[in-house]
């Protein structure tokens, strides 16, 4: 003991005493096994008919929002009303089937060359009627195109049962005119043709 310390005081150098290294005070750290293999893991037990319930996951599945419907501003509907048809008289309809009428300022004369039909529109009825068929020499006091047909024709005047011969009417057709015109005369008409001139 005696000389342990002489040879400490002789040397004159301090006594180091050698630290631990800092690797050799290393812990490693515990592996993941480690840990998994020292953990309890405790089941709780299920009822008899009880169902497992799935535990709540962090991230909830957002609920879709209400949509917003904009409507579209509406519009006052438009009632359209359809204008009454005033009922044309006798002689309405009968001018209805002159087209381009023309009347002469004074009656002309023609002159059928041959026999040719006389006729005369029902407007009661809108039948046309043939009343029978002139020669010689007639008046006319306009001209006009016949619609339905476009024909070039001339219109006459003809005094009921009485003008160009024709007296041997029936008296049907005769209360018709009369019915029609509210009087004794009526307005018939010529086709144009070849048989028909005007007379100088």
């Amino acid at each position: 003991m005696i000389l342990s310390l002489f040879l400490l005081v002789g040397c004159g150098q301090p006594l180091q005493i050698k630290q631990p290294s800092a690797q050799a005070a290393t812990v490693p750290a515990p592996r993941a096994t480690d840990s998994i293999a020292g953990t309890a893991t405790s089941v709780t037990p299920l009822a008899s008919g009880e169902l497992p319930t799935a535990a709540p996951t962090g991230t909830q599945a957002a609920e879709p929002s209400p949509t917003s419907v904009t409507l579209a501003p509406t519009t006052p509907s438009v009632i359209v009303v359809p204008r009454t048809t005033v009922p044309l008289d006798n002689l309405q309809r009968w001018r209805a089937q002159e087209v381009n009428r023309e009347v002469f300022a004074e009656p002309r004369t023609y002159r059928a060359n041959q026999p040719v039909p006389l006729f005369w529109f029902d407007p009661a009825n809108e039948q046309i009627v043939e009343i029978g068929t002139i020669i010689g020499a007639f008046p006319a006091q306009a001209q006009f195109t016949l619609r339905g047909t476009n024909q070039p024709a001339l219109e006459v005047p003809y005094r009921i049962n009485n003008d160009f011969g024709l007296t041997s009417i029936s008296e049907a057709l005769r209360a018709r005119m009369r019915a029609a015109n509210s009087g004794e005369a009526v307005e018939t008409y010529v086709i144009v043709s070849e048989a028909v001139t005007i007379q100088q």
